[in-house]
C-alpha cells in the first residue's frame, strides 16, 4: 500500500509540474482571437464563369505531369513520369525536349544561367541543357539522395 501512495504521490506531482509548465511556458496564447464580423451590406462578388474559359495545356497529351517552370523566354517546362522533360513553345507547339530513364522526375526550376533544374527521387539534382545532363548532387552528407 505504501508503495501505491508513493506513485500516485509522484504522479500527483509530476502533472502539477506539467501543467505549470503549460501554463507559464507555452508560446500559445490561450487569448481567443475575434475576427471581425461580416456586414449584410458587404458586397458580394458578381458570379462569372471565366474559369469554364481556361485552356488546360497539355491535357490528353502528358503523362503525368509534375512541376512546370517557364524560361526568360516564356518556354513552359513540364517533368513527366514517362521521363520526359516536354517545353511547350510561345506558339503553343509541345516538343519532346529531353528524355531521362527515370519515372519519378518531380520538381523543376529555371536558373538564371539557363538550362533546367530537375529533382529526381532516385538520382537527385539534375542539370538539364541542349547540350545534356550533368548530375549537381547525388549525395549529401555522405548519404545517397532518396
Amino acid at each position: 500500500m505504501a508503495v501505491f501512495k508513493k506513485c500516485l504521490v509522484f504522479l500527483l506531482v509530476l502533472l502539477t509540474a506539467f501543467a505549470l509548465q503549460i501554463i507559464f511556458f507555452s508560446p500559445i496564447s490561450p487569448d481567443i482571437l475575434e475576427l471581425p464580423l461580416t456586414s449584410p451590406s458587404a458586397s458580394v462578388p458578381p458570379s462569372n464563369n471565366q474559369l469554364q474559359k481556361v485552356i488546360k495545356l497539355g491535357e490528353g497529351l502528358l503523362e503525368g505531369p509534375e512541376d512546370v517552370a517557364v524560361d526568360e523566354d516564356g518556354a513552359l517546362y513540364t517533368a513527366t513520369r514517362g521521363g520526359w522533360i516536354r517545353r511547350l513553345h510561345r506558339n503553343g507547339s509541345w516538343e519532346d525536349w529531353k528524355k531521362f530513364e527515370s519515372n519519378t522526375l518531380l520538381g523543376i526550376a529555371t536558373p538564371k544561367r539557363g538550362g533546367l533544374i530537375v529533382c529526381d527521387a532516385d538520382k537527385g539534382l539534375l542539370k538539364f541543357t541542349d547540350d545534356g545532363v550533368t548530375v549537381l548532387a547525388s549525395h549529401v552528407d555522405g548519404s545517397e539522395i532518396r
